[in-house]
């Protein structure tokens, strides 16, 4: 395979992957996630059943990738390790998009999400040199007060201006850990 080649193989299999997680946001701003079947994902997506597989290994996989650009600032946030500018840029998106987003916070993906915040932050505190305590108690603590927080700001429970949001998320580990 040439060069070219492989970068051409390279474009079309972000492509692909990006019509797939699309088509699962598409999907969730009219259904829950647990309604939402993978031959609807395929059908949506314009791919085939194998296509999927290809690129993912299941419909939970899509959803990690759909919703890791929005774990990742509040594990690198939960950890110490935050950005306010990032978070931001989060929180914007995340609003904009408030209607789709009321499906994540519902059982059982609210607590799939935890838990996957949770492991995210975990991972994170675990390169760290200082003594925070049981990492995996501290991480879940830090999990649920993110989510939490981002709950209340999105379905209009509490509100806050974003750049008030991003530095208490920022700050959450700092204040409870000196």
């Amino acid at each position: 395979m040439t060069q070219d080649e492989a970068h051409h193989g390279d474009g079309r299999r972000r492509r692909t992957r990006q019509a797939i997680t699309e088509a699962l946001i598409r999907l969730m701003s009219d259904r829950r996630y647990s309604a939402i079947r993978t031959a609807d994902l395929v059908q949506a997506a314009g791919v085939g059943r194998s296509t999927l597989y290809e690129h993912f290994q299941s419909k939970e996989a899509v959803l990690d990738a759909v919703v890791e650009p929005i774990l990742m600032p509040l594990a690198l946030a939960g950890a110490g390790l935050g950005n306010t500018a990032r978070l931001k840029v989060m929180l914007d998106h995340l609003w904009e998009r408030r209607a789709l987003t009321r499906h994540l916070f519902e059982a059982p993906l609210q607590t799939r999400l935890q838990r996957r915040l949770a492991g995210m932050i975990e991972a994170k505190l675990a390169i760290r040199s200082d003594d925070i305590g049981p990492v995996s108690l501290v991480a879940r603590g830090a999990a649920a007060r993110q989510l939490a927080m981002l709950q209340m700001w999105l379905s209009g429970e509490t509100a806050c201006h974003p750049n008030d949001l991003a530095n208490t998320l920022v700050g959450v580990r700092r204040r409870s850990h000196p």
